[in-house]
């Protein structure tokens, strides 16, 4: 009876580890807003974002009002200004900006992105800071996720970043 038991118990113990190695490992979640809810840190760049677009607002839980669309020198000194608010917000360079997109949440009417993380986001293209050349720079379009090539005088909306701590 004894040995039963031990047996009983050494077949539950290693099902019990079987089922621990084969779980598969749950993910932290990749973004976590601060506690005031304006920004995100990204886990997977080290990157803190500003959850709403420039000329957006947070509100409880979405950001609120018309993003500002601005050409390319609208944008830098959108920027330049943020900065001087005590934390280093810049423009992101494509590679920053293209790393936020999720085109799995792209369809009618809903922005390339995690709608959580980055609730009401236009679905526009977004200045970067990264240049093609004279008079050329890099957008990422949340229309679908896609990058592109813009003139700086034609429109484009403005989502700042700056390095995390």
């Amino acid at each position: 009876m004894q040995m039963h038991a031990l047996s009983a118990k050494i077949s539950g113990l290693s099902l019990v580890l079987v089922t621990l190695l084969l779980a598969p490992v749950m993910a932290a979640p990749r973004y976590t807003p601060s506690a005031d809810g304006q920004e995100i840190a990204d886990s997977k760049t080290g990157l803190v974002w500003r959850r709403c677009a420039e000329g957006m607002d947070w509100k409880g839980n979405t950001c609120t009002n018309n993003a500002v669309f601005s050409n390319y020198f609208g944008a830098e000194a959108r920027a330049k200004t943020a900065a001087t608010s005590g934390k280093p917000w810049r423009l992101p360079t494509l590679k920053e900006l293209s790393g936020i997109v999720a085109v799995r949440e792209a369809e009618e009417g809903k922005a390339a992105i995690d709608p959580v993380a980055f609730p009401a986001t236009p679905v526009a293209r977004f200045w970067t800071s990264s240049s093609v050349g004279r008079g050329y720079f890099m957008y990422v379009a949340f229309t679908e996720g896609s990058a592109g090539e813009g003139e700086r005088n034609s429109p484009g909306a403005v989502r700042l970043v700056r390095e995390g701590k």
